[in-house]
């Protein structure tokens, strides 16, 4: 195996993805058109969405996917700018940019052969694979954040004046570009975590030296390191000129938005501290260990090393890399507990701390597969249980898959063989004790397996088919395609307007709901009632209005007077499984049927 195959596999990984699979999902969608709108308007400072501000987050990613758009032909379809490709060209090559980091923090912290395996893991990783073809801001952030420790790292090991002068202040510049990416989210993720490591580095390698006849020592290391270390961050890490860089990056888009937008200190109070507070709508009680089985699962097909790397740091025999292991396990552990901490949580906004997950599991994973072939014992149940496991698993996919979606059961089935064959041809190098070769083999299988079944499966599995139904049944009844539609109880589908360039609306403009929520600290049934008013107001005058309502909140509409709810027809429901649930739209308008019939335009 050469370093040219690791970084061909890195490439497949990462970029593999870009050229199908399936449509781009809501977020994914609201990250295209935003790009698209400032493509067509040329205003790159205030970004929009359907004709209205969108400033709740940064503009790192639409400024990458509109620059991005430059380099590809627009789209066949609607000749705009802004195409499938372009919109997952920048997460993917923000995954490839932190695979060839974690390579070469690797290779610094544990040796070259570490960092190929570093490389290997990273690039095979659930995480990696999932959200390199995912347009939204999340494998952008997790390079910023990634980014950023690597500077830390090498500004810390440097042994010159000048190399720790620069790798400081790149840190700092990283952390601005990642706030640029999504907000305060890298203060928690690297620089809380970071910060804790720069003063327990030299009492937790005391610890892990001495054991619990040196607490007392390690104590006292820390007290009295309180004040080196906070001096030693203003001159060897060159604080002031650093926190000054870091803010340029981002304060002067910030001032310059909010030049224009007088809500925006508001808007984005609401939008991070409140949401941190748990102030925020669909807050839900998750619970502190949340983020456990996510990062278990983002880790596949690693996983089994997990719990052996977070002790690794105070084992013995991986005392040579102590320094380092506390590096990537402080920054990993307090960046996921940062992030726990948080009332408001999704699955996804633990991404960046998962590469040094990578880092601390590298040198496991080489020493664990080493020991373990030494096993003969070990190596015939391991042997046995991937044959079982490899017949067995699919198999049992394609019969669920042909049971549940008959149609996909040969996809399915097509890449159960992938991994199992895979897995088998791991599993032979592992036995003949080529350790790194194996590793190998297992990443190929995985990211193959996975290519498979994002081509083969994942297109039938979104819910593309409601947004397509939808814009179908639209024109069936003879919508003209410059009519608004308003979306009374959500953000608009960010899809119909993107790949059906419906004139989408907003019942409720964002700004409005800002102004009730922050400054007036109006309650949800406030917002409600709001809703239920506009709603009442466009479907009972004289403009054609087309309403879109999920059917569990059609209560929208019982306000309405008797006299005047004859007015109202039901235009279309749309529902993809054919079983009337909260799920279906139903599409409601003012306008009688020959009417509409009149207003469609013949060429469309």
């Amino acid at each position: 195996m050469t370093r040219t195959m690791v970084l061909l596999l890195a490439i497949l990984a990462t970029l593999g993805g870009l050229f199908g699979g399936p449509p781009l999902g809501d977020h994914e969608t609201l990250v295209a058109q935003v790009s698209r709108d400032m493509r067509l308007s040329g205003d790159w400072i205030v970004p929009r969405f359907l004709e209205t501000t969108f400033i709740r987050k940064p503009p790192l990613p639409y400024w990458l996917v509109g620059g991005s758009s430059y380099l590809l032909p627009p789209d066949r379809a609607t000749g705009l700018p802004v195409t499938e490709v372009a919109a997952r060209l920048p997460s993917a090559l923000a995954a490839l940019g932190t695979v060839l980091l974690l390579w070469k923090l690797g290779s610094g912290m544990f040796g070259r052969a570490a960092g190929v395996v570093a490389a290997l893991l990273g690039s095979a990783s659930v995480f990696v694979l999932l959200y390199a073809v995912n347009a939204t801001v999340e494998m952008l952030l997790t390079f910023c954040c990634t980014w950023a420790g690597a500077h830390l790292w090498y500004a810390a090991r440097a042994r010159t004046t000048q190399a720790r002068f620069v790798h400081s202040l790149l840190f700092y510049f990283a952390l601005g570009v990642g706030m640029l990416a999504k907000g305060p989210a890298p203060l928690a993720m690297v620089g809380v975590p970071l910060a804790i490591w720069w003063y327990l580095e030299k009492p937790q390698r005391l610890l892990a030296s001495g054991g619990p006849l040196v607490v007392k020592r390690a104590a006292v290391c820390f007290l009295r390191g309180l004040i080196s270390r906070t001096i030693q961050a203003f001159t060897r890490l060159w604080f002031f000129p650093g926190v000054f860089i870091f803010l340029m990056v981002f304060v002067p888009w910030m001032m310059s938005v909010a030049r224009e937008q007088p809500h925006a200190w508001r808007l984005w109070n609401w939008q991070y501290l409140q949401r941190f507070q748990g102030d925020y709508e669909d807050t839900r009680d998750r619970g502190p260990l949340y983020y456990v089985p996510i990062v278990l699962g983002l880790l596949l097909p690693w996983t089994l090393a997990f719990g052996h790397a977070l002790a690794a740091p105070w084992i013995q025999r991986y005392r040579a890399h102590r320094r380092a292991l506390f590096f990537a396990g402080v920054w990993a552990v307090v960046g996921v507990a940062a992030m726990s901490a948080m009332k408001f949580k999704k699955p996804y906004y633990i991404l960046p701390a998962l590469p040094p997950f990578i880092l601390l599991m590298t040198p496991v994973v080489m020493d664990f597969v080493r020991r373990a072939a030494d096993s003969a014992i070990g190596a015939r149940k391991l042997w046995n249980g991937v044959i079982a496991v490899s017949a067995a698993a699919p198999v049992v996919a394609y019969l669920v898959a042909r049971h549940s979606q008959p149609d996909l059961a040969w996809p399915v089935l097509l890449t159960g063989m992938i991994a199992a064959v895979g897995g088998i041809w791991a599993v032979v190098s592992y036995l003949r004790g080529r350790i790194v070769v194996s590793i190998y083999r297992l990443a190929v299988t995985t990211v193959g397996a996975f290519l498979c079944g994002w081509y083969g499966v994942a297109p039938s599995l979104s819910n593309f088919e409601r947004v397509t139904l939808l814009d179908r049944q639209l024109r069936a009844a003879g919508v003209p395609t410059d009519a608004p539609i308003v979306w009374a109880d959500q953000r608009p589908d960010a899809r119909l307007r993107f790949y059906y360039l419906w004139k989408s609306a907003h019942l409720i403009d964002p700004a409005e709901i800002v102004k009730q929520v922050v400054e007036r600290k109006k309650s949800d049934a406030t917002l409600q009632q709001m809703a239920t008013e506009r709603a009442n107001v466009l479907l009972t005058g004289s403009e054609p209005a087309y309403l879109v309502i999920d059917r569990e909140h059609l209560v929208l509409l019982d306000d309405l007077e008797p006299h005047l709810r004859s007015r109202i027809q039901n235009l279309t429901i749309v529902d993809v499984d054919g079983i009337p649930d909260g799920d279906d739209w139903v599409v409601v308008t003012n306008m009688p049927a020959d009417d509409r019939t009149k207003a469609v335009d013949p060429n469309t």
